[in-house]
Order: C-alpha cells, then sequence, then structure tokens
C-alpha cells in the first residue's frame, strides 16, 4: 500500500512497458521537493529517484523481499508538508516477516519491528492516532504499531483470514477470506471490536476507501459496490450503488475519494474509475501495462499535475501515466530489482530537519472494553501441513508442531486419487488425477467444500502458488498451465508455459520468479526465467519427482535411485547435485519455514522429517504416517 501527498493507494502485482522516458519538462521555481520511493524485492532494499530525470538518489536496505510501503506525515490535513520529525516511510518486508521504517527526510532506515507469522497488508490511519496496521494471513490477526515508539501495542483478531485492509480518518477495513469486510474504530489504539460487519454474496477481491470514511467494495463476479451510512455519521453502512467494471474482477485500490483504480493481471491492465458524490460511475480509462501490473501514484506534482507509477517486476522498470491515463513512458531500474510498490512524496523540505528522537520506553497498551484485553505480544503463528494422499483419495491436513505421534487434523475427501496439493495466504489448492482442481479456503474446515472447483489439465500433477496467487500446474504433455485469482468454476488458464514434454513437479524463487519444472519423461529439470516466455535451460537429473526451494538450493526426490539432489542455485546445462541426501523412496518435498526441517513423502506411507543443516549425511530426525497411505506433494503454509 503506497499513501501520497493527498492519496491512498494499496499495493498489487506488476508488468513490463515501454523503453526510455525523457525527463519531464522543468517546472518553474518552486520551494517543494519531489522525489519517488520504489521497494526492489529482488534486492532488498528501497531506492529513491529524483522524479524529474528517474536518477537513482539513494538505495536503503530494508528486510528480506520489500513489498507494499506506506507514508505517514502524522497530521490530519494529508497535504502538509513532512518536516515533522514524526513523518515515516513504512516498508513490509514480506521475506523477513516486518516492517521497516524509513525517515523520509534523510533516506535512511531508522527501525525495524518484528511481526511473525506471514504479514500480507499494510496500511496506516488517516487521524491523529499514529496507528500503523499490519495484516498476517498465517494467525487470523492484524498488529496494532504505535508509530511514536515503534512498537506492537496490540492486535486485532480477525473473523477470518485477513487478505487486504483500508485505513482512513474514522475506520480500519479489513477484507477477508469468508466474504467479509470488518470494520474498526482506528481512532483509539486498541480498538479490536468491530463496529460492523458487511457481508458479500461473491468472493471479496478488494476493499478501498469512498470519500474519505465509506466502504468500497470489489466482487469476484466485476461489481464494484458503494457503501454509505444510513444518516451522517450513522451506522450501518448500506449499499447505494453498483458498478460492473468492464474488463472484470481485479484488485481494487482507492485514491482521491472517489477515483479507483482496478489491476487486471489477467488483461494486463489497469482500469482508472471515477464515481461522483453519489457512488454514481461516471468516467472509465484503460491503461495498458505488462504482465501483472501494479500501481502507484505521485499525488500532486510540483506542476499541479499528477503521474502515476506502474512497478513492472518482471521488466524491472516503473511504466509512468500523466495525468491519470495518458502513456508517458517507462523508466529502467537495476537488472534484478524487481519493483514492486511506490510511494510518490512532495514535500516542503525544512532547512535543518531534526533528528527523530528516540523514546525511552514504549507506552503500556490501554485496556479495551472488549471481553479480553488486546494481547500485548504477537500471537503464535500457527503453521499447517497439507498432504496430496495419492490413492488414499484424500487431502491430509496436519497443525504444527510436528512430531512423530502427528495426526490429521483435518481429512478432506477428494473421491479419487490426489497428486496435487499447495497452500497460499488465502487458499489450498487440491488437484486430482483427472486434472480436476478444486479450490479450498485455507486452512481447512472439517467437511470443507470447495469455494471453486474446475476441470485443468488431462493428467494429474504437482501444484505451486507463486507470491502473487497465481497457481501453476504440471499437464504431463502439455507445458504447464498458469490460473490467476480469483477463481471459479469456470476458471480457465491465464497462460501456458510451453517447452517442457512432461510437466510433473514444481518449484519456485520467489526473488527472482525463476520457475523450476521437474520432467518425468526426459529426466531431467527445466528452467524457466520469468516471464517464462522463453525456451527453458534443461538439466539432466532423475530428482524430478518433487521439486522445493530453501535460499540458494534446489532440491529433486529422486524415489527411484532413494536420494535427493541439492543443487546450487542458480543452476545451468551443466549443474550437478552439490550433495545428495540418502532418503527412502522420496517422492513429496516441502521446507518448514520456521526452522528449515525438511518433509520428505515415503511412497510407502510416512512423512520422514530431517533437520538443519542439511548435508549428505543427513539423517531423518522422526516420521509420522497416522493417515498417511501415499504422500504424493506436500506443501506448508509458513
Amino acid at each position: 500500500m503506497a499513501l501520497f501527498a493527498y492519496c491512498a493507494i494499496f499495493f498489487v502485482g506488476c508488468g513490463a512497458v515501454g523503453s526510455g522516458l525523457p525527463p519531464k519538462p522543468t517546472p518553474a521555481p518552486v520551494t517543494w521537493v519531489d522525489e519517488l520511493y520504489v521497494s526492489e524485492s529482488g534486492l532488498n532494499r528501497v531506492e529513491s529517484l529524483d522524479v524529474t530525470t528517474g536518477k537513482s538518489l539513494a538505495t536503503i536496505p530494508v528486510g528480506v523481499r520489500p513489498t507494499m510501503m506506506v507514508y505517514d506525515h502524522h497530521t490530519v490535513n494529508l497535504w502538509d508538508n513532512y518536516s515533522d520529525p514524526a513523518a515515516a516511510l513504512w516498508v513490509l518486508n514480506a521475506g523477513s516477516a516486518s516492517v521497516t521504517r524509513i525517515d523520509p527526510r534523510t533516506s535512511k532506515a531508522v527501525a525495524t519491528i518484528a511481526i511473525g507469522g506471514s504479514p500480507i497488508d499494510i496500511a496506516t490511519a488517516q487521524n491523529t492516532s499514529h496507528l500503523l496496521y499490519v495484516a498476517d494471513g498465517q494467525s487470523n490477526s492484524v498488529a496494532i504499531v504505535n508509530e511514536d515508539y515503534n512498537s506492537i501495542v496490540g492486535h486485532i483478531t480477525t473473523a477470518a483470514r485477513p487478505t487486504q485492509m483500508s485505513a482512513n480518518a474514522a475506520v480500519l477495513m479489513i477484507a477477508e477470506s469468508n466474504n467479509s469486510v470488518e470494520l474498526f474504530d482506528d481512532t483509539k489504539q486498541t480498538s479490536t471490536t468491530p463496529i460492523a460487519t458487511i457481508t458479500t454474496q461473491a468472493a471479496l477481491v478488494g476493499v478501498g476507501t469512498y470519500f474519505d470514511t465509506d466502504p468500497a467494495i470489489e466482487t469476484a463476479d466485476g461489481m464494484v459496490h458503494i457503501y454509505k451510512p444510513q444518516a451522517l455519521g450513522g451506522l450501518p453502512w448500506t449499499n447505494v450503488a453498483n458498478y460492473k467494471l468492464p474488463h472484470g474482477a481485479g484488485r481494487l485500490e482507492g485514491i482521491l475519494g472517489n477515483n479507483y483504480m482496478v489491476i487486471d493481471a489477467g488483461a494486463k491492465l489497469v482500469q482508472y474509475l471515477a464515481f461522483d458524490g453519489n457512488g454514481n460511475f461516471v468516467d472509465e480509462h484503460d491503461m495498458p501495462t505488462g504482465v501483472q501490473p501494479g500501481f502507484s501514484s505521485e499525488g500532486s506534482s510540483s506542476d499541479g499535475t499528477g503521474y502515476f507509477y506502474i512497478p513492472n517486476t518482471g521488466g524491472d522498470s516503473l511504466s509512468v501515466y500523466y495525468r491519470l491515463w495518458l502513456p508517458y513512458g517507462s523508466w529502467p531500474l537495476t537488472a534484478g530489482s524487481h519493483p514492486s510498490d511506490t510511494v510518490a512524496l512532495e514535500f516542503q523540505q525544512s532547512s535543518s530537519p531534526t533528528p527523530s528522537a528516540t523514546p525511552s520506553a514504549a507506552p503500556t497498551a490501554t485496556p479495551t472494553a472488549s471481553p479480553t484485553p488486546a494481547p500485548t505480544a504477537t500471537p503464535a503463528a500457527i503453521a499447517h501441513m497439507y498432504v496430496a494422499n495419492g490413492s488414499g483419495k484424500n487431502v491430509l491436513e496436519y497443525t504444527a508442531p510436528f512430531s512423530a505421534s502427528s495426526a490429521p487434523s483435518v481429512t478432506v475427501n477428494i473421491g479419487a486419487n490426489v497428486w496435487g496439493v499447495a497452500v497460499d495466504r488465502s487458499y489450498v489448492a487440491v488437484e486430482d488425477s483427472t486434472g480436476f482442481i478444486y479450490i479450498f479456503n485455507a486452512p481447512l474446515a472439517a467437511n470443507a467444500s470447495p469455494v471453486a472447483q474446475f476441470q485443468g489439465p488431462v493428467n494429474g500433477a504437482n501444484l505451486l502458488f507463486d507470491s502473487n496467487g497465481n497457481l501453476y500446474t504440471g499437464t504431463q504433455g502439455a507445458g504447464v498451465l498458469e490460473y490467476s485469482p480469483p477463481f471459479s468454476n469456470s476458471s480457465t488458464p491465464s497462460k501456458t508455459i510451453t517447452g517442457d514434454s512432461s510437466s510433473f513437479s514444481l518449484a519456485m524463487d520467489m526473488i527472482s520468479n525463476t520457475l523450476y519444472v521437474g520432467n518425468l519423461g526426459s529426466n531431467q529439470i527445466d528452467v524457466f526465467a520469468s516471464p517464462y516466455t522463453g525456451a527453458p535451460t534443461s538439466v539432466t537429473s532423475p530428482g524430478t519427482y518433487s521439486l522445493a526451494t530453501q535460499g540458494s538450493t534446489l532440491y529433486g526426490a529422486d524415489a527411484m535411485s532413494n536420494a535427493i539432489d541439492a543443487y546450487n542455485l542458480p543452476m545451468n546445462g551443466s549443474s550437478t547435485p552439490a550433495y545428495i541426501i540418502t532418503a527412502t523412496n522420496p517422492h513429496a518435498l516441502a521446507f518448514d519455514n520456521s526452522d528449515g526441517t525438511l518433509y520428505v513423502g515415503d511412497q510407502n506411507g510416512s512423512i520422514d522429517a530431517f533437520a538443519q543443516p542439511l548435508g549428505a549425511s543427513s539423517t531423518k530426525a522422526f516420521s509420522f504416517t497416522n493417515g498417511v497411505v501415499e504422500p504424493v506433494e506436500i506443501s506448508i503454509d509458513n
């Protein structure tokens, strides 16, 4: 999410556009300063750029895989300058489960706060409460951070998995995986009881703020729903207007009160929408982009016009639009930077900025009137392991901690052999031997029913989610298919990745987005560089039954040789294993990222655990067999 001089916008995915961008016309002399900040997930840094030339001004090391950013200048008047020492640019580090605070006056990181779990979204209150919110998709909670003391002062426990947030001067809106939006009073430091809940008939895609206080909600059927209170300042919110998107659903981003951007990765464009004060649609423009477009805005530039910046992760560049939807060009970034979000700031730099004061101690969280006080410590994240149980014809869910006595906490029967399972922050995807794909809400519940199901490839194979929620499946004969959310009963592939004759197992490097495909028919691993349009690099390897990455190593299961091959990354055509781990009949591999344990599915009916450090002499630490019949794929949600 990114907040600008006078408009609020959220982070989403990426794309690739354009070539060189000429400098903007030199404005008349003014006292304002413009800077553009870019989170670069591939280089673990934030880069500051001159908005008139695109020249790099500073690089700021942050945490692992920085994604979303938000700016907070702690004032009610959103166009005040940020000479205020409390001003902060916050960065969500998805790979290290933390947030980094950057002082925009000095372009230096001044604090890092551990969040834990799997943080997926970030928002800041648009009032004087000085609150930062961080949504954790793993523990179904939102951390409340006091920005004056750089510390967590409480948590909101959500009814379901949070997927996106929007905060304004009055309320925090949390979109959740149970098709509801919970609203909380964000004028109080530990408000943990919702003041209202809005439930939608279709699955939620995005939530934004309409005219400073009211919800705008997008659903998977391609509708934008505007809500307003029944009376000024009153409750409940009621649906007053609806608009059908011309290009279907995409992630909703709100700007300037009644204007919105819808990020449509499938159509490779950004839709600009304008509504009037009554919620009536008045205008729509398309902004073509590359694959997986993102979005951000400069807000008010020094010459009174607006430039918008779209990060192109795959192309390592920024696309620029002028006055909302007019194409302007693109700026190249450092190779491998993989930009994720942008924040453009216009401010009047103070002549001698005062260093931010370091507080002596964090305040004590204020108890709330809710049934139980807000917690003062980060809740423990609960991990789940999912096993595609082959001829057992079911999916097994195990709840951490995993041990020799682990037994399924949930069993979901599919009715056919199950060959694939994958989990991300929202869904558990399952594929049977006929290639039929089932999408369930995560984590699984007893007697769970799929929220979507559709026919995939003719033959079943392993599954994989990328960091943007796209689902990949092997086909055993027709390359790799990619499906983009939102998923429905009529989902069809958004992309076919060709160049692999018998794809079965899949793995991905989530930083470079390199895709590894286990080609069973040719006993080789095919390596596809993002965006997967070119021919793969092929590496001869018998370890193609299952693939898994951790750090700079790719692991491949070779069931025929009772071995797991470990390859150093990046791979080339002559790569050979750095070492080999002996394992019994390995058919499935997955890592528990909390401690690095490698879990191996033994086709004979067990899950074997190999502890760190891994090497040629590694032996299993323990095994469990409860419920296990034929583990074909394993996925762990941390």
